[in-house]
């Protein structure tokens, strides 16, 4: 059974159309990474999906409800997390707090349970040693750890990624994907838009390519990667294979 379900989305900003009618599933326990050229309306899709923006038409039902006219959409955002490209983190508060407030605000977790689940995560990322440590004395690649950290603290049904290795030096890269391959290894559903055909080909069910506001051509990753059969398809991996 599907748990999303995008049908022919639209948005507009002013004269520009930036998602022109696209539609897919995913069903529970899949990994979907989002690939295509900068401008394709990738981002917009994933900020829609999460109500951050308003959607001009068609619909996106997660967990069989309407995105749009969801009654508590805070409510519906408990079961949805997603990891930003510029992570997104308090710089005022060490990582630790950075998991628990969510936590207590959100989940109304006692403070000692928001710890608890907190150093576990900060664990299963490899940073429980920098609990304590500011943003600011992190590289790239720990913050980014520690955002996917404190997005899974919360226990969503699904999470979304936002290109979240583009912000990071090239030697940042591994450990974040590494991160997010022992999740998809987990079962937790996943929706990544990505730059990085290696994580496309290897830990994704499927691949959806975008370009120009559409989805062009979506399948398994051996079928994107190995036999395109679309043109479009076919020139953009071309380009960023080569």
């Amino acid at each position: 059974m599907a748990i999303i379900e995008v049908k022919d989305l639209r948005k507009s900003f002013g004269n520009l159309d930036v998602l022109c009618g696209i539609s897919f599933e995913v069903e529970k326990g899949e990994v979907i990474s989002v690939i295509g050229p900068s401008g394709s309306g990738k981002s917009t899709m994933l900020r829609c999906m999460n109500a951050l923006e308003t959607y001009d038409g068609g619909s996106i039902q997660i967990l069989g409800q309407e995105v749009k006219t969801a009654p508590d959409i805070n409510d519906l955002r408990k079961h949805v997390g997603m990891v930003f490209q510029q992570f997104n983190l308090f710089n005022h508060k060490n990582v630790l707090e950075n998991c628990v407030m969510p936590q207590m605000k959100v989940l109304k977790k006692s403070r000692a349970e928001a710890v608890e689940e907190a150093m576990l995560q900060l664990g299963k990322v490899g940073l429980k040693e920098f609990a304590h440590a500011y943003p600011d004395t992190l590289s790239g690649g720990q913050k980014q750890r520690v955002a996917i950290a404190r997005a899974i603290c919360m226990h969503p049904d699904i999470l979304l990624f936002d290109e979240p290795t583009s912000a990071l030096d090239p030697e940042m890269v591994g450990e974040v994907l590494k991160t997010m391959e022992d999740l998809a290894k987990e079962g937790l559903t996943m929706v990544v838009v990505t730059h990085e055909m290696s994580f496309a080909r290897d830990a994704s069910n499927r691949v959806i390519f975008m370009a120009d506001g559409l989805v062009v051509e979506e399948g398994t990753p051996e079928e994107i990667f190995g036999a395109p059969k679309q043109e479009r398809t076919k020139a953009f991996l071309a380009k960023i294979l080569r």
